[in-house]
């Protein structure tokens, strides 16, 4: 079987992976660490390498590029709560920010052990999916976040493609810091249960319209917290985009 053909397989494996697979448990709201506490969020969606199915993840890294390495971040930072796509850094500091990758888990096809040196536990019958982002689209997610904020990073659509040949330099950078020494072999990959892809924009919306979805969303998902109060208070500053 030639490469292109593996890569079908998998990319049907996946597939079948995504769609009839379970989430994982989602995480608990944060609290609102102090009054000023500033908020982040991003929403995504992926669409599949080949078909009509996507998927949403169920966390989404990012990193804070105010030191001098830029865009190539030797740390991340994972969101810490998720809901329908729509990935929350609460209680982040001010500073300025991008996502660099998206990851779900999916129950459904036995996991092999994972690969080593791969930073995520994937637990036996579930399996691991991180989408690195393309220096384009890492760019076009930046914001800067201040005290008492609370920001949107816009809504976004990608395209995944297996595997992380062709892979730009930020996505082989935070490939290393997300997931040193895991495989990007494509049958490999399958094995081992922790798939990598390439993310690359499909449609980016942060128009009035979007933001607007967004909060009514954001009030629903973090209804009952601090954050929620927050969020309707006409006094407090609204979700806005930078």
């Amino acid at each position: 079987m030639n490469v292109l053909n593996m890569q079908r397989l998998l990319a049907s494996l996946v597939l079948a992976t995504i769609v009839l697979g379970g989430c994982v448990t989602s995480q608990p709201i944060p609290e609102l660490s102090q009054p000023q506490s500033s908020g982040l969020v991003i929403d995504v969606l992926l669409k599949a390498p080949i078909g009509i199915f996507s998927a949403k993840p169920d966390q989404v890294y990012f990193a804070k590029v105010d030191g001098e390495d830029g865009l190539l971040q030797q740390q991340i930072i994972r969101s810490n709560y998720s809901k329908d796509g729509r990935a929350y850094l609460l209680n982040a500091r001010p500073g300025t920010y991008v996502a660099v990758a998206a990851f779900l888990t999916r129950a459904g096809v036995p996991a092999g052990p994972p690969a080593p040196g791969f930073s995520i536990s994937v637990t036996m019958g579930t399996s691991g999916y991180t989408t690195y982002f393309s220096k384009e689209l890492v760019e076009q997610t930046r914001v800067t976040v201040r005290e008492n904020d609370f920001v949107f990073m816009g809504s976004y659509v990608l395209d995944q493609s297996t595997g992380l040949e062709g892979a730009d330099a930020v996505q082989a950078h935070y490939k290393n810091v997300i997931a040193p020494g895991a495989t990007t072999n494509v049958l490999l990959m399958g094995m081992s249960g922790n798939i990598h892809y390439r993310g690359t924009l499909i449609e980016r919306r942060n128009d009035e319209q979007t933001r607007s979805e967004f909060f009514k969303n954001a009030n629903e998902d973090l209804a009952g917290s601090a954050w929620a109060t927050r969020l309707s208070d006409p006094s407090r500053k609204q979700p806005i985009a930078r």
